[in-house]
């Protein structure tokens, strides 16, 4: 068995307001109780949805753009090496720890604005690297444009197909690891990009 655990930030500074709401259950449970799901996995579609709110009415500051980013924190032990998931309990001494890059990503929208792409991607990165989803380029591009990596202010009650993001996830973890409990804590992170 497997667990996402997941929160979201946001912070302002050049913007009136940025916003990040979730709507999905804190934690995402994945149970391996057959052959078949470790072998051909389990794949959790629109658990997740990340609605973005970037407000500017106000002060209609040029510099307010935005970053999406995704964080994976894999423990609350030190001593969890940095590529594999906390283990909460293990029942053998055979086999190995999940490694975090067995769980895929998919983070899409109708305007296909993530820097990801819309097809599942291997969570590669080490504790404290952000997995980009909308970057800082020093380039605004605005709402409305419906193309990669708009990060120019709106909202998602007005710009929906860019300002919200449906989340998946997939596990196929295969046959040769420990049975038990594993956790892995994902942090959504929306920040102005001066």
């Amino acid at each position: 068995m497997a667990g996402i655990i997941i929160y979201n930030i946001s912070t302002a500074q050049f913007c009136d307001k940025v916003m990040l709401m979730m709507s999905s259950a804190s934690n995402v449970d994945f149970t391996f109780d057959s052959f078949g799901k470790y072998v051909g996995g389990i794949t959790q579609n629109g658990v997740s949805q990340l609605k973005v709110t970037v407000d500017n009415s106000l002060t209609n500051n040029p510099d307010c753009r935005w970053n999406l980013f995704i964080y994976i924190d894999n423990s609350s032990n030190p001593v969890t090496p940095t590529d594999e998931w906390e283990a909460i309990n293990t029942h053998t001494s055979t086999g190995a720890i999940p490694k975090i890059n067995q769980l895929q990503i998919r983070v899409r929208n109708r305007c296909n604005t993530s820097m990801t792409g819309s097809s599942f991607f291997n969570a590669n990165v080490l504790p404290g690297q952000p997995i980009i989803l909308i970057s800082n380029t020093g380039i605004t591009i605005p709402a409305g444009s419906c193309t990669a990596n708009v990060n120019g202010p709106g909202t998602y009650t007005h710009n929906y197909d860019e300002y919200t993001f449906d989340i998946d996830y997939r596990l196929a973890p295969g046959l040769s690891l420990k049975s038990g409990m594993y956790q892995l804590r994902l942090k959504y992170l929306l920040t102005e990009a001066p």
